[in-house]
């Protein structure tokens, strides 16, 4: 047993019980304070994942290695350049929600020491995914974070729009994982085994019977649901709009990352030789994810929803990477979901600061947000122009190199209408920065429904100012220096 490659997942184990006794102890006056004790169990893991390096190698040069869990026989779990990268993302995700949660009222006016061992317990999902060499073993990490993702969305209990969404999210996400299993069935039915390694031997001729078929599809269709594709998108809009906005957050990147991360493993590490059964089917889900997803964002007029349907554009720049099949399109997958963190994560943070001063969700109150905090105002502006790929921001730099993926595999048609869609994008998110620095606060007899929206200077202490700044500078730094990411990249997605 080769027990330092699950060094990180054991560690966050025993996380999760020290905040649970840190919760049980502390006195109900700080327990408004636990963000510090949650914070402080991410830095722990971090330095974890810092020590299990011997086991990856080294990834900024050609020395790189693979540990599997059990070395003598076909392992369930390994630690390979790819899992270190994306665990890295994952505890970054974590921790910049767990931030997040100091600034939303709701929240800390509940329970929330058990919202951060949810979202440990979430975490450890995102970790195994990044690391399952066994579709048996992906189900298993898929619904620990899943489930712990549907309490989150409903945890608020007295806001009938959070238990609504919650809802939603569990019956949606039950279909969604019946169908994943049911695959899993079907593939095992045709192989005689759920392991990677197998599966792949098995159907390396590419020559897949209509059993794997229709297996490969039903996963497909259940991992589409974690990403938000269409035809599996339906809840992504009405839970943007009813979880608590750190939720959102987590939802919005790091549910979708470890989705991507999951279809990579099976796609690329199982059914690459059979490029031809999911490829095309990949390109055709793409181009009507971003149609709808760009689309249906329009005319909305919450802030959250509207990123709901954007989450769903930005799948289907996911889903155009991966349908290259090629290795290329897989690291521009990779560098992609890195400017999609940054980008996303700084538009959640000026969202929860609005919200934290009095605001709600309606695109209304970020009239005049300029007058009221430039620096929010400022971190709204790039982030929704990284979104929407104006240069040199992260987003472009990651829309240019998926397009340029899909152009070197000829499908020219898939590239028109994903530049299509990036000017339909830079309209709606362009019609929020109008209301930022164009259109003036309305003044606080005039606002609808809940806090109204007013002129009153918005105040950001310093922990959220240096965050903002590391956000805004992560979406500058990867749009301007993208070799040495993708010089990263290239060693980190090797399949």
């Amino acid at each position: 047993m080769n027990w330092p490659v699950i060094a990180a997942e054991a560690a966050l184990s025993v996380l999760v019980v020290a905040l649970l006794a840190g919760d049980l102890v502390l006195p109900s006056r700080h327990r408004p304070r636990l963000w510090q004790l949650a914070l402080g169990g991410l830095a722990a893991l971090a330095a974890v994942l810092w020590w299990q390096r011997p086991w990856v190698g080294d990834m900024l040069t050609a020395t790189v290695q693979t540990g599997s869990f059990m070395a003598g026989g076909a392992s369930m779990f390994v630690l390979d350049p790819f899992a270190y990268y994306f665990k890295w993302l994952f505890v970054l995700t974590a921790a910049l929600v767990v931030l997040l949660t100091r600034n939303d009222a709701k929240l800390l006016s509940t329970q929330v020491g058990e919202f951060y061992l949810l979202l440990y317990t979430a975490l450890l999902g995102m970790l195994v995914l990044a690391s399952v060499n066994d579709l048996l073993l992906l189900f298993i990490g898929l619904e620990l974070l899943t489930f712990s993702a549907y309490v989150m969305t409903a945890y608020v209990k007295t806001d009938s729009k959070a238990v609504e969404a919650g809802m939603k999210y569990l019956i949606l996400g039950s279909v969604s994982s019946g169908c994943l299993i049911y695959g899993v069935g079907l593939l095992y039915g045709a192989a005689g085994s759920t392991n990677f390694e197998v599966l792949r031997a098995v159907f390396s001729s590419g020559e897949l019977p209509p059993l794997a078929q229709i297996g490969l599809l039903l996963i497909l269709a259940g991992l589409g649901f974690k990403i938000a594709a269409v035809p599996f998108h339906l809840w992504a809009p009405d839970v943007y709009e009813g979880a608590p906005t750190p939720v959102v957050a987590l939802l919005s990147v790091g549910s979708k990352m470890a989705g991507v991360v999951a279809l990579l493993r099976v796609l690329y590490g199982i059914f690459l030789p059979a490029q031809a059964v999911w490829g095309g089917l990949l390109a055709v889900v793409s181009a009507a994810t971003l149609f709808y997803g760009n689309l249906a964002a329009i005319p909305q007029t919450n802030i959250k929803r509207l990123l709901g349907y954007s989450s769903i554009g930005h799948a289907g720049y996911v889903l155009m990477g991966l349908s290259t099949a090629t290795r290329f399109g897989a690291q521009t997958v990779g560098f992609y979901l890195l400017a999609y963190l940054f980008s996303n994560l700084a538009i959640f943070f000026v969202i929860t600061l609005v919200s934290k001063a009095g605001g709600g969700d309606s695109l209304d109150e970020y009239n005049g947000l300029s007058r009221r905090s430039p620096l929010l105002a400022a971190a709204m502006f790039i982030g929704l122009s990284s979104l929407a790929g104006v240069p040199p921001l992260a987003g472009f730099a990651g829309k240019w190199f998926v397009l340029l993926a899909t152009v070197q595999q000829g499908r020219m048609w898939l590239v028109a209408i994903g530049a299509v869609n990036v000017a339909i994008s830079l309209y709606y998110y362009f019609m929020v920065v109008r209301r930022v620095y164009v259109l003036p606060a309305r003044p606080a007899s005039s606002g609808a429904g809940g806090a109204p929206a007013t002129s009153t200077p918005i105040k950001v202490d310093g922990l959220n100012r240096l965050i903002l700044f590391f956000l805004l500078g992560g979406i500058l730094v990867i749009g301007t220096v993208q070799g040495p990411f993708l010089s990263v990249l290239s060693r980190v997605i090797n399949f």
